[in-house]
């Protein structure tokens, strides 16, 4: 793959991001997200409990999306390498994350989206083609 591909395999993997966490980021849309969440469990008849978060639970989940919501909007300005890497690492690190809250209940929707967070961890952990380091940060992850 080369650069230009790459470069876009990370905006893809952003744009998706923002759009996946966006309504977890703001306050009066992450109940409304959550629920949906709930529903679509239902729908498919999973059968998972949710049980109802309090302000600080949710005060956390806007926290943690807000987080996401702005690394994305990071890697759509800059979408390199160095940038792509971290972005695997991290797709990797929630990858386990669900694993562990499916291990104790959680909807098996979070099987799906693993499986979208390792196809772009897999294809942002590939090298591109005549990579080009552009400084000390990059060449210190390798690329």
């Amino acid at each position: 793959m080369n650069q230009s591909r790459y470069a876009n395999i990370v905006r893809i993997g952003a744009v998706y991001d923002i759009v996946a966490t966006l309504p977890f980021a703001v306050p009066l849309l992450s109940a409304w997200a959550f629920q949906l969440f709930a529903g679509l469990d239902a729908w498919l008849g999973l059968g998972t409990s949710f049980s109802v978060l309090d302000p600080t639970s949710m005060f956390f989940i806007n926290l943690g999306a807000l987080a996401y919501v702005i690394w994305g909007v990071a890697r759509l300005r800059e979408p390199s390498v160095a940038n792509g890497r971290l972005d695997a690492l991290l797709r990797l690190l929630v990858v386990g994350l669900q694993m562990v809250a499916l291990s104790q209940g959680a909807t098996p929707i979070l099987w799906g989206l693993a499986v979208v967070l390792s196809v772009f961890a897999v294809l942002q952990l590939r090298r591109p083609n005549h990579a080009v380091s552009a400084g000390p940060e990059k060449r210190a992850l390798g690329y």
